[in-house]
């Protein structure tokens, strides 16, 4: 069954059947929907579980799930819990974490443009970033290269390596906001020495929300022969993300934030001509697979298939609406936000002052107001969930969010703006 037909299934169970399913409906799936459509996300909007008095902003840290993914997560703990004992050790496993779980690696790789064996499924993204800081056999002295804005999960491997080999690690200093993707690459290229050896980078900084030229950054460190990471943890599910054109060695992320899954599923990309300079950290039978280097990674010991069924029906969600559709959705309601905000006086704005390096985060502050502050106006004003990050918030906006919401947290910025 495909994923969109399995999606289709989904809705018809609901009391929108009728209408999803019409002819005109089923002709509007296969076309691009407008971004500000409210008919056709509205529907997308009925698939999930959320309260419909809360709003949730804070998909940066975790992601709400839809029906379809509670739904088959829990479908299969409560096989486990009531018919464990027909489990006969043929065919399917009923636990993680043994298997090379080729379809869900299948399904992440396509969404990549990787090939399968380059593809690896780890339980969040600081695991998979462990893994290739673990793995790499460094030489004393190295220094690994990184931003001042790297998340703890993704800086705390790199450091442990650096203190490991007696190396370094050297923070680049990003403007706050950025401006264009070119003054970070040349700030980036600046910053490459002869001893670096590792260029750890976000894709898309969790603190600003500022989508890096990693390309281009990528390219540059490739020509002096520098291994690439890139962090894509707030990226998958939230921008296009093509592994084979950003050109990096490894490529490191999770499916609980904009993908929507369980939390308990990360991924971690290696090219396939890097992934043998990467030693398997968490070794079973599989350590030494290097025809199937995303299954040697992948195989970490015994883990919950629920949860791996859980990021499964995430995916074939993601497939059935749509990359694009969701990517352009994402963005028009974090542009619509933006450019509310910079009509009220007080605020400043932290993300990338250049639209194209803007998607569905935005972190923004009122002077005057601390950012805890804000986060909890938000909340006693408008039941509104973003999530207080220093001086201001990060408000995040995806397919479960609607106009209207982010209006309602615009007027309440107003507000607090006025005094």
């Amino acid at each position: 069954m495909t994923p969109r037909r399995r999606f289709l299934q989904s809705v018809s169970a609901s009391a929108l059947a009728a209408s999803w399913l019409s002819k005109a409906a089923l002709a509007q799936q296969q076309a691009l929907p407008r971004p500000d459509d409210p008919a056709y996300w509205d529907r997308v909007r009925d698939q999930f579980l959320l309260a419909r008095d809360k709003v949730f902003f804070n998909n940066g840290t975790i992601g709400a799930m839809p029906r379809m993914v509670v739904d088959r997560t829990v479908e299969h703990l409560r096989k486990l819990a009531v018919d464990v004992a027909d489990w006969d050790y043929r065919g399917t496993n009923w636990i993680g974490g043994y298997d090379d779980a080729s379809g869900l690696r299948g399904k992440a790789a396509r969404l990549l443009n990787a090939d399968l064996k380059e593809v690896a499924l780890t339980e969040n993204v600081t695991c998979a970033n462990s893994y290739v800081a673990a793995g790499l056999e460094l030489e004393r002295g190295v220094e690994i290269l990184m931003s001042d804005q790297e998340h703890p999960g993704g800086e705390g491997p790199w450091l442990t390596a650096a203190k490991r080999y007696k190396g370094t690690v050297t923070k680049i200093k990003l403007p706050k906001p950025a401006h264009s993707p070119e003054e970070i690459t040349a700030l980036v290229r600046q910053a490459l020495t002869p001893r670096t050896r590792v260029l750890f980078l976000s894709h898309v900084i969790t603190g600003s929300g500022a989508v890096l030229p990693v390309k281009e950054i990528c390219a540059e460190a490739r020509s002096r022969g520098i291994f690439t990471v890139i962090d894509g943890a707030q990226a998958l599910g939230h921008i296009a993300v093509d592994v084979k054109d950003i050109g990096c060695d490894a490529y490191v992320g999770c499916f609980h934030k904009w993908l929507l899954a369980p939390a308990g599923n990360g991924f971690l990309y290696v090219r396939r001509e890097r992934a043998k300079d990467v030693w398997t950290t968490l070794a079973s039978s599989q350590w030494d697979n290097h025809d199937d280097d995303g299954y040697r990674l992948t195989q970490r010991g015994t883990g919950s298939m629920s949860l791996l069924e859980g990021a499964d029906a995430a995916l074939d969600f993601h497939w059935a609406i749509g990359p694009e559709r969701i990517q352009k959705r994402v963005k028009y309601l974090g542009d619509r936000l933006r450019a509310g905000l910079r009509e009220i006086p007080k605020v400043n704005i932290y993300s990338p002052t250049e639209n194209g390096m803007c998607a569905g985060i935005t972190v923004y502050g009122i002077e005057g107001v601390t950012g805890q502050r804000l986060q909890d106006e938000m909340w006693n004003r408008g039941r509104l969930r973003p999530r207080s990050n220093g001086a201001g918030v990060r408000h995040c906006t995806h397919i479960f969010n609607s106009p209207a919401e982010v209006d309602r947290a615009l007027e309440i910025v107003r507000g607090l703006a006025r005094g």
